[in-house]
């Protein structure tokens, strides 16, 4: 994997766990804003408790289609490789070639 690929899936994971974060926050804020008394605070509070819900199933279903994509593009590779093994053998030694010349400058 190379450095920017790596930065990318970080950089992803940390994006998930932020809007973790903030539906968990949001949903805090909620339990505690039950209290206060009003109709506006009411209004308010069932909005932002259909966006909470909205943005956490946007976030479920993200991953759950990330997951599958995942899956299937390791079958397929696997695939591939139980198919073909020797080009993948000389892909795999194509590409260790390059990496090394590249390393050893």
């Amino acid at each position: 994997m190379s450095q920017t690929t790596v930065q990318l899936a970080l950089g992803k994971q940390k994006i998930i766990e932020d809007i973790k974060v903030l539906l968990n926050d949001s949903e805090e804020l909620l339990r505690l804003s039950a209290t206060l008394p009003g109709e506006g605070v009411e209004a308010l509070r069932s909005r932002l408790r259909d966006h909470v819900d909205s943005a956490r199933s946007a976030l479920d279903d993200a991953q759950a289609s990330a997951q599958s994509r995942y899956r299937a593009s390791v079958d397929c590779t696997e695939k591939y490789v139980k198919d073909n093994p020797w080009q993948s053998l000389g892909i795999a030694a194509g590409v260790g070639f390059l990496v090394g010349l590249l390393v050893s400058r």
